[in-house]
């Protein structure tokens, strides 16, 4: 009989993971041992044992999350014949959907883990992750700051701020009346050092997590590519990057203004607005925030939308020299402390294309 301490200890690993309470260091304790089985003989299961496990896998990870089978093609991660151990593979790649097409059993979806399998690219280099550190400028001046959270205590007095956080960064600040704010990549805000008596409003340009304090007497309000956002108390996410604004409500309610156009939105909502339509449809939160607790979300996004987020976080130009096609759709997560050459290695495994790091820049082969 089959020691079953190691899965056991796993599985604990594991709860932990669906609970979002793994440190970095059990995240990579629990990769690490996933890949290891791959390889290791004596863990080893037949046809049919694996089948039965992925079964009720499935029916595990379904009511976990709540996830339904997408009709639209979505690139597999792995290559079926290298899962062993399939229950515990399963439920490692939580966000995975499977589904089932007459006798066969297919890996639909799969969690893009933070794996670190051999490199098969060339790297004359390598890049480390992003880190806290943004530009402030007040009257004129401009200067870097660093590893603290900004707040109305420790910056000189000015009447107005703008705090840039270029490629490579993130920051986190606390306006002055308690409303806390964290910046993405490439991402600004323009505030005041003191709010109004009638409404408190900023500028913002990029993407945002905020945390505002409440205030009925004094709305708070977000400009933002032509549209605002209006709020009394909640948490929400902004994503302005592309060519549409997207606020995701966390908890609380939020006003959504758009020309003559009004909507709120309630929790586990998001309102898409692109020129001037406004869309409004339930979303998964989680993936929204990701970038706020450290991780990569890809929901069906092709290869060049997850090279642009990558591009934004490790501050490199993306070359696809060879114009090659970059719109298959992939599905999971990815860890934003990774280096850059990790990233890439997991990306040339499911992808099946090849990356050079040369300087800050990552060629596409």
């Amino acid at each position: 009989m089959k020691e079953n301490k190691p899965i056991d200890s796993q599985k604990q690993l594991l709860q932990k993971y669906l609970d979002g309470q793994c440190t970095p260091e059990e995240h990579r304790l629990l990769l690490n041992w996933f890949y290891s089985i791959e390889d290791d003989q004596s863990q080893e299961t037949s046809d049919t044992e694996r089948i039965q496990s992925l079964g009720r896998s499935k029916s595990i990870v379904m009511d976990q999350l709540d996830v339904t089978s997408d009709s639209n093609p979505v690139r597999k991660m792995f290559d079926w014949k290298r899962f062993s151990v399939a229950a515990a593979v399963i439920v490692l790649v939580s966000i995975a959907t499977l589904y089932f097409v007459k006798n066969n059993i297919q890996l639909k979806e799969v969690h893009l883990a933070a794996q670190i399998p051999d490199s098969t690219g060339t790297y004359k280099n390598d890049i480390l992750p992003g880190s806290s550190y943004a530009y402030l400028s007040y009257k004129g001046k401009k200067s870097e700051i660093k590893d603290h959270q900004l707040n109305k205590s420790n910056v000189p007095h000015s009447s107005n701020y703008f705090i840039e956080v270029p490629n490579a960064g993130t920051y986190k600040l606390e306006l002055e009346d308690g409303t806390l704010v964290w910046l993405n990549s490439s991402s600004t805000l323009d505030y005041p050092d003191a709010f109004g008596v009638k409404e408190r409003r900023v500028k913002l340009t990029g993407e945002a997590y905020f945390e505002v304090k409440k205030d009925k007497n004094r709305p708070f309000r977000i400009e933002v590519e032509g549209s605002t956002v209006e709020v009394l108390g909640t948490s929400f996410n902004i994503n302005a990057y592309a060519d549409q604004v997207n606020t995701t409500l966390v908890e609380g309610k939020v006003k959504i203004l758009k020309g003559n156009h009004e909507h709120e939105l309630l929790p586990g909502e998001e309102a898409l607005i692109k020129g001037d339509e406004i869309k409004i449809q339930q979303t998964d939160v989680s993936k929204h925030i990701a970038w706020q607790r450290g991780e990569f979300y890809f929901d069906g996004n092709n290869l060049q939308d997850i090279l642009s987020q990558i591009a934004r976080w490790y501050d490199v130009e993306i070359i696809n020299a060879e114009a090659l096609t970059l719109n298959s759709s992939y599905k999971g997560s990815l860890s934003r402390e990774l280096k850059l050459s990790e990233i890439l290695n997991s990306l040339a495994y499911v992808t099946k294309k090849k990356f050079e790091i040369d300087g800050r820049k990552v060629i596409i082969k």
